[in-house]
């Protein structure tokens, strides 16, 4: 259909749409990376890449990174390796993602309920809050949306039209979701439709529908391979990477046992308020459908092929699953993203009794354009006010022409994976005397980068050879560049 035909709000739709996508590659330029979340992933990536090894992630030089799996530190390796070492190049698989992830949801809306409501599903999907954030952002989350999201969408493609191709469409989602997150991707594609299946006595349709066992096979020849070689180089990732991550983080709101931050200790059923503002403005929009058209739901609801209920199961299961957790994040509601927009996007349709001539969809989503605007305008004028990032002085490090044999220490407890990413990994942390003294050994011509408050425990004979270079505020924090003012020792004439 070409756009001068389309219903006029399609038309401001499709604008509001590439305005989005227009503001989030700016996004992915002008914005820095952020500590600790998107950094960190960021510097393993650029790790990978260095070291010239894809099968062990690493925090550290030395030390293995067991709490992931891959496959969004592949894919940002890979940016890389296309586009230099920059956070464009590491965000931009991210946002790849979640255009492929916006195209399955209206694909899947189109195929079964017509354009309008495939117009609306992705506005609703893309102008959410965490949609909008996670989409370009240097994380695991986004893959694990796109892996869940394909299969979800091949199931019903295959159930509902008896397509053999999207039955292995599906495997191949869990396969690469092992990739993204693990097991977890497993369990959030498998609850709804067990469910579904349940309540629908479809079990029949399931066996026949779906290649079992070849399809598993594809399954675990998409991730086994990349599991088996990571047990074998860093023996103990499996137990840490199951165990730990999947069962006692999920179980234990207090979980000590993580090597690589902290627990999150949340009360339980804190994910439905984040999914509230993960849907942000949709979760306002949702509210005042319902009271106008609350009464009509029952009417509404006829369901004859179970694809409300597929939605509904869809939007709450993953919802559910973290009820039960007390040691979660903000982006664990976004695989619930797709099925919620499609469920709404489908309630809509069906209020409005037919084609839709016009409609406030766009102009509600455009909501999310001006939270993302404002975000831009915060760094463009502050930056440093709102984000924590060690962008500016690593580039005011790199401004003083430091020798390649030289050291750069970061004097503070907490490692800043922002100066590892934006130095090619020469930032170095302690608060060890010992270990500051052994890094600045025969390295003249060093810097030392402080928080103000940290400086009285700097060593005296380190502190006394060092003057400031520049200060910077970092979200509160006043951080100090010093440069080493000692000479350098003269060389001995053979």
């Amino acid at each position: 259909m070409k756009l001068a035909t389309l219903p006029r709000w399609q038309q401001c739709g499709i604008a509001v749409l590439l305005l989005l996508l227009l503001l989030r590659l700016v996004g992915l330029w002008a914005i820095p990376l952020t500590d600790t979340t998107e950094a960190r992933y960021g510097e393993i990536a650029r790790k990978m890449l260095e070291t010239g090894n894809w099968v062990t992630l690493w925090h550290d030089y030395g030390i293995p990174f067991w709490a992931k799996p891959p496959l969004s530190s592949w894919l940002s390796a890979a940016g890389m390796v296309l586009f230099g070492v920059n956070e464009t190049a590491a965000r931009l698989p991210s946002l790849l993602l979640a255009i492929a992830t916006l195209g399955l949801s209206a694909h899947l809306m189109r195929r079964r309920s017509g354009g309008d409501a495939a117009m609306a599903a992705a506005l609703i999907l893309a102008s959410g809050l965490l949609f909008l954030g996670a989409a370009g952002t240097v994380m695991t989350d986004p893959a694990l949306l796109f892996c869940v999201t394909l299969s979800q969408a091949a199931f019903w493609h295959a159930l509902a039209r008896g397509s053999r191709r999207w039955g292995y469409v599906f495997f191949a989602g869990l396969g690469l979701g092992l990739l993204a997150k693990g097991p977890l991707a497993i369990v959030l594609v498998g609850m709804p439709i067990f469910f579904w299946v349940l309540l629908r006595n479809q079990w029949l349709a399931l066996w026949r529908k779906l290649p079992w066992i070849s399809g598993t096979l594809l399954m675990f020849a998409i991730a086994a391979p990349w599991y088996a070689l990571a047990e074998l180089r860093t023996p103990g990732f499996l137990d840490y990477f199951i165990m730990g991550e999947h069962v006692s983080r999920f179980l234990d709101s207090g979980w000590k046992g993580d090597k690589y931050g902290f627990a999150h200790a949340t009360p339980r059923g804190m994910i439905w308020l984040y999914a509230l503002g993960a849907i942000f403005p949709w979760s306002i929009a949702m509210l005042a459908w319902l009271a106008r058209h609350g009464a009509k739901l029952p009417r509404l609801y006829r369901d004859d092929d179970g694809w409300l209920l597929y939605l509904a199961l869809w939007t709450l299961m993953t919802l559910l699953f973290f009820t039960m957790s007390g040691n979660i994040i903000f982006p664990y509601s976004l695989p619930m993203l797709p099925g919620c927009a499609l469920l709404f996007a489908e309630l809509w349709r069906r209020s409005r009794g037919g084609d839709a001539k016009s409609s406030v969809l766009p102009w509600i989503a455009s909501i999310g354009g001006v939270v993302l605007l404002a975000l831009l305008a915060f760094n463009h004028y502050d930056g440093n006010r709102y984000l924590r990032t060690q962008k500016q002085v690593i580039a005011t490090w790199q401004a003083q022409d430091p020798s390649a044999d030289s050291a750069l220490v970061y004097w503070a407890g907490r490692r800043e994976f922002s100066a590892e990413f934006y130095s090619q990994g020469r930032a170095r942390t302690t608060l060890d005397p010992q270990q500051l003294r052994a890094w600045l050994a025969g390295k003249p011509g060093s810097f030392i980068v402080s928080d103000a408050g940290d400086l009285e425990r700097l060593p005296a004979d380190i502190r006394a050879r060092f003057a400031e270079r520049a200060r910077f505020n970092i979200m509160g924090d006043t951080m100090l560049l010093l440069a080493d003012t000692a000479p350098a020792a003269p060389i001995e004439s053979k």
